[in-house]
């Protein structure tokens, strides 16, 4: 499987649990943060640095999607 593929089950996943996902330049301004997941009035957002490789983002989404409940 590649990591287009995997990017994009991931994507589908944090869609189907009402996640919103924000690619955005998390580098911006001089301020580095590799995104994740946080609440905006009280949804759940996942932030992606849209400068990040496949890879690096597959990451930080995985990361934030073990926070939620998958059942």
């Amino acid at each position: 499987m590649t990591d287009s593929t995997i990017l994009t089950h991931l994507e589908e996943i944090a869609l189907r649990l009402g996640v919103q996902l924000r690619y955005d330049d998390l580098g911006r301004n001089g301020i580095r943060t590799e995104g994740g997941l946080c609440r905006v009035l009280g949804r759940p957002v996942i932030f992606l640095n849209r400068r990040d490789s496949t890879r690096r983002t597959i990451l930080v989404l995985a990361r934030s999607l073990r926070k939620l409940d998958l059942e």
